[in-house]
């Protein structure tokens, strides 16, 4: 076992049983399910335990070489390698200790002497190590062993808190004392419109096929609010039935990954499906085709998948699309993060805003009111992000009103047509794209054609938007 890291996955189509059948033990995918050791090899017991739990009762994926639970044994990695160094366990760890701990992860420094975590960082771990140790010990039969007044003083956080203590309980589940205050910003902020439009001056800087494929990609993050994996996941079929759907602002399927299996259905402006339909025809179905003529003893297959690697026609790793950003981040010289999550928060945000708009949420409070008592945004809410509890967005209730905040409602009321703000960023997409030379006048004025019939189209609510 390595000394850097204290886990590996488990094999690509490994089954574990979950319990017995009338014939035979039943058994789950357990593929890529991080397998977690001691320093020294050993095998440690009370955090897979912890793992397995989250895996069988809480339907984590274990997409993207271990998803949600290998993030969590590199945070859990930390405090295991802290007792190992103190010759502690799970039930000998104290209040003091725990505190030792958290300071210890404030403290590292990186060799240009900056922190080595953020404050944020510092918080999800040690909330993830609280996690942890009211399970296991609560496992040997300590049930109050991290409470308040138990051994460890942590507690766990409820919603309640966290909207009244935002900087003390903010995006943690467990909290104790020595945790240092949340800062905003970072990845947890929304990514910013100026940022949105360099990372699109960047992408046209690049060779067409690879800058089609980036502006295609930034579409994606910022139309469906997904996560990277599922962006990844995206397939050309499903596209094309939302392409060739009868309604301006088609349903389109989206792969799940906070879970093992599912989908989710999200409503995207025909005019932006119009764009995604483009670039599969005119660049990604061209290459897999130039790719398979090159190599006609079958070894590239089409997949299905709407980002594919220009290299060899693999579906786009997940990994390469936070790669991408970051190279488009860096190209165009801006000073603010720029992270394909932040499209995510954006997104939400995005979403409140138009449901204050929609039914005339006066403040916070009013909005938490109408949506706690509304099954039809409740349901909403969750369509347009995946989370699972709607307690979780609470937010980009903040984000929404503070951005609308000073804003005119009769213009917002006007700009808040999907179809028009969709059409719109389209329009000014062409007129740069034919400014950097990525399409000609002839291909500009075309698009610009189909792009305003297609608009006045999804306007009228009584005629069908063509398909093909």
């Amino acid at each position: 076992m390595s000394g850097f890291q204290l886990h590996r996955p488990l094999d690509m189509e490994a089954m574990l049983p979950t319990g017995l059948g009338v014939q035979a033990p039943t058994q789950q995918d357990a593929s890529n399910l991080p397998c977690f050791y001691y320093p020294n090899g050993d095998f440690c017991f009370e955090v897979n335990a912890f793992i397995l739990s989250a895996w069988k009762y809480s339907n984590y994926s274990t997409t993207n070489r271990g998803g949600t639970l290998r993030q969590w044994v590199m945070q859990l990695s930390e405090f295991v390698r802290f007792m190992e160094s103190n010759a502690l366990n799970v039930l000998t760890v104290t209040d003091s200790y725990f505190v030792l701990f958290v300071n210890g992860l404030m403290a590292e420094k990186e060799a240009s002497g900056e922190d080595k975590r953020s404050a944020e960082t510092v918080r999800a771990i040690g909330s993830k190590c609280l996690e942890f140790l009211a399970f296991a010990t609560e496992m040997y039969g300590y049930e109050n062993f991290v409470s308040p007044g138990g051994i460890v003083k942590g507690c766990k956080v409820e919603s309640s808190d966290k909207r009244k203590y935002p900087s003390e309980y903010r995006r943690v589940v467990w909290h104790h004392h020595s945790f240092p205050l949340s800062s905003s910003g970072g990845e947890g902020s929304p990514i910013l419109a100026e940022s949105l439009v360099a990372l699109k001056m960047a992408s046209r800087k690049r060779a067409r096929p690879v800058a089609a494929r980036l502006k295609i990609l930034i579409s994606v993050l910022e139309s469906l609010g997904c996560r990277r994996a599922e962006a990844a996941r995206i397939r050309v079929s499903d596209i094309m039935t939302a392409y060739h759907s009868c309604l301006s602002s088609p349903l389109l399927r989206i792969p799940m990954v906070k879970g093992r299996v599912g989908s989710r259905l999200v409503p995207v402006s025909h005019s932006i499906i119009s764009t995604w339909n483009d670039y599969i025809v005119e660049f990604r179905n061209p290459r897999l085709a130039e790719l398979r003529k090159k190599n006609p003893d079958g070894g590239v297959l089409d997949h299905d998948y709407l980002f594919i690697n220009l290299r060899n026609g693999q579906p786009l790793g997940i990994n390469t699309i936070t790669n991408d950003i970051s190279d488009l981040k860096f190209a165009s010289g801006i000073a603010k993060r720029a992270h394909p999550h932040m499209f995510r928060h954006r997104f939400i945000t995005n979403k409140f805003k138009e449901l204050i708009i929609e039914y005339d949420l006066q403040n916070t409070d009013v909005m938490r009111r109408a949506i706690s008592n509304s099954e039809l945004i409740k349901t909403k809410l969750k369509e347009w992000t995946g989370h699972k509890m709607v307690e979780s967005l609470d937010r980009y209730i903040h984000l929404a009103f503070s951005e609308l905040a000073g804003m005119p409602a009769v213009v917002e009321r006007v700009n808040a047509t999907a179809e028009y703000k969709a059409a719109r960023t389209i329009f000014k997409d062409l007129e740069e794209d034919r400014d950097a030379g990525q399409i000609s006048q002839e291909k500009f004025e075309r698009k610009a054609s189909r792009l305003l019939g297609e608009f006045f189209v999804g306007m009228d609510a009584e005629s069908p938007v063509r398909g093909g």
